[in-house]
């Protein structure tokens, strides 16, 4: 599981404004450490499939829930939303009308950053997961 979480955050950041020159290539060896892993998972335990078909559901999930916060936060930047930002300290920010654009903008730009998981698994236990080269 852990290395499902390394890969899906070192492929988050690919593109971002955080991302190392390298960040593509490193998500790439995350993806390729991961699909190691599984495939000698698959190979070696009869229990293996069920715990790793669990693991890729949970990062689809996690995936998921990430976009829909980020696309209901999107949906509500309006002129006059309140915002709570922080949680130790937090503090608020009212939207004007231009902030509340500017919000929209960049959500819908984290979202195509976003995008979806180079990655699925089959509900036929026969299959091996697939590992899409996108």
């Amino acid at each position: 599981m852990e290395q499902a979480q390394v890969f899906a955050s070192s492929w988050s950041m690919v593109g971002g404004p955080f991302a190392a020159d390298d960040q593509l290539e490193r998500a790439e060896e995350e993806k390729s450490e991961l699909k190691k892993l599984i495939t000698g998972a698959l190979e070696g335990s009869v229990n293996a499939p069920q715990e790793v078909g669990e693991m890729i559901e949970s990062l689809l999930a996690w995936h998921k829930r990430q976009a829909d916060q980020l696309q209901l936060v999107s949906d509500n930047a309006k002129e006059g939303v309140t915002l709570q930002l922080g949680i130790d300290n937090p503090f608020e920010i009212v939207l004007t009308k231009e902030m509340a654009k500017g919000l929209r903008i960049g959500l819908v730009l984290a979202l195509e950053r976003l995008g979806k998981l180079p990655i699925s698994v089959s509900n036929d236990a026969e299959d091996d997961p697939d590992f899409d080269d996108e």
